[in-house]
């Protein structure tokens, strides 16, 4: 899970963030297939905090893909004013069919 805290301290409402946030969750659920939920600052003008999450088998590739979308915030004119990813280990089940 990537948790990133996004500053747009220019902005003065809350119309003119969303225009600013959505086009950014958009990329992020079609071009990554992330899945992505704001978490706070929703009624703030000038910051928001997202979880993003995915599950990929590849721990190296699960990181990249991570990267990129930290990456997207700031390629959207926004700052990035707090990150923080979590990739865990995963073991699989183990399969109880002969």
């Amino acid at each position: 899970m990537l948790q990133v805290e996004v500053g747009c301290p220019w902005v003065r409402s809350l119309k003119e963030k969303r225009a600013l946030m959505l086009p950014l969750l958009e990329r992020w659920r079609r071009g990554y297939s992330l899945s992505v939920a704001r978490v706070a600052g929703l009624d703030a003008h000038g910051w928001e905090r997202l979880a993003v999450v995915a599950v990929d088998a590849d721990r190296d590739r699960l990181g990249g893909v991570m990267a990129q979308a930290e990456a997207a915030v700031r390629e959207a004119g926004l700052d990035v004013v707090m990150a923080r990813l979590d990739i865990e280990p995963w073991d699989p089940l183990e399969s109880t069919t002969p």
